[in-house]
């Protein structure tokens, strides 16, 4: 039996014959334990409030819920770990993933480890967050890299820059329309592009087609739909496996790491090489700086250093090709982008000086 106040371990009064045992010295203690249980039940409540809302085979997950998944009106708390689960089910279920709203409650103890990437890099141009937000779950749960570019003159540099395998383009953009960002890439690459857009009319499908889109999807759409259409522009847009490049007057065999020039062999250095093979595999096709110091080093972290020193590694290049009869105008500067190979004989791309210049500022 207790002989002293669970409160304050005073000594507790006499027993009486009647009624039940004492555990409070006084009516002050009896109050203030009453008070400190209401407030332990009201951390519990809130602390089930704040919990994730996914329950598998009758079992609560136990993390505490950081985002708040929202469709039709309905509310879902998730955590980090559950998000990408719940919006596939979402999505499973026939909502679309633009429809999907995801605002963050709060503070994630842990991020879950991201997922290995096998499918690629696509680069999402989309600048409504909550939209991004879902679609990068659904993409990254399929293997997918995601960049995300908020406006069209970031999207345009990341295009150009890091050389994505799909880039999926809004049109809808704050500082452009994203017509504006399609052309200005179409008329120096030929990276794969889906427009994502909320305007469906049929002149504004034919306009982005026009331009150079792949594909046209209008928002909403079925997370499915996207993928279907994702793998049917790169099942098109694949390259070819070809091992040998030739155009009459220079051949390359990458698989033998083989350069000739006309019947003679050309003796190149690995970086002189990797430089090469770049730009003949994409020739007439100028190739940003960045994705040249990234391929021919694989540094991609000192692309500033590296950027000052690939002129001098272009003009060794150059000269070796010279020697075997080949003009310095093979391999061509697109100021303000980078360089690019045009084979002998044949016309240089429309890209001039100053226009690929203004293309990037």
């Amino acid at each position: 039996m207790t002989t002293s106040c669970t409160v304050c371990g005073e000594p507790l009064p006499g027993a009486t014959d009647t009624g039940r045992p004492r555990k409070f010295c006084s009516d002050r203690c009896r109050s203030k334990a009453h008070r400190a249980r209401e407030r332990e039940t009201g951390r519990a409540e809130a602390r089930l409030a704040r919990r994730c809302e996914i329950e598998v085979a009758g079992s609560r997950c136990s993390r505490g819920a950081v985002f708040a998944l929202a469709v039709d009106g309905r509310e879902l708390k998730v955590c980090p770990a559950c998000r990408e689960l719940a919006l596939s089910f979402l999505v499973g279920q026939g909502a679309a993933a633009t429809a999907v709203e995801t605002r963050r409650i709060g503070t994630p103890d842990r991020e879950p480890a991201p997922r290995p990437t096998e499918r690629g890099t696509v680069l999402l141009v989309e600048d409504d967050d909550p939209v991004a937000e879902a679609l990068g779950v659904v993409l990254r749960s399929r293997g997918y890299e995601v960049r995300r570019a908020p406006d069209g003159a970031t999207g345009l540099r990341e295009a150009l820059e890091r050389r994505p395998d799909l880039v999926l383009l809004d049109l809808g953009l704050p500082d452009t329309d994203g017509l504006v960002v399609l052309r200005k890439l179409r008329d120096v690459s030929d990276l794969p592009v889906i427009i994502t857009t909320a305007r469906g009319a049929d002149n504004d499908k034919i306009r982005g087609l026009d331009c150079g889109a792949d594909d046209y999807l209008v928002k909403p759409f079925h997370v499915e739909e996207l993928f279907a259409r994702i793998r049917s522009v790169l099942r098109h847009r694949a390259p070819r496996p070809d091992t040998v490049y030739d155009d009459g007057v220079l051949r390359a065999d990458f698989a033998l790491r083989e350069i000739r020039v006309g019947d003679a062999g050309l003796a190149l250095s690995d970086r002189e090489f990797r430089l090469l093979e770049l730009l003949i595999r994409g020739a007439g096709v100028a190739q940003p700086a960045a994705a040249i110091v990234a391929h021919v080093w694989g540094d991609p972290v000192s692309v500033v250093d590296r950027k000052r020193i690939l002129p001098v590694l272009v003009n060794v290049l150059r000269s070796k090709l010279r020697e075997h009869g080949l003009g310095n105008d093979v391999i061509v500067t697109a100021r303000g982008i980078g360089y690019y190979y045009r084979p002998p004989g044949r016309p240089s791309p429309t890209i001039g000086y100053g226009h690929a210049a203004n293309l990037v500022n």
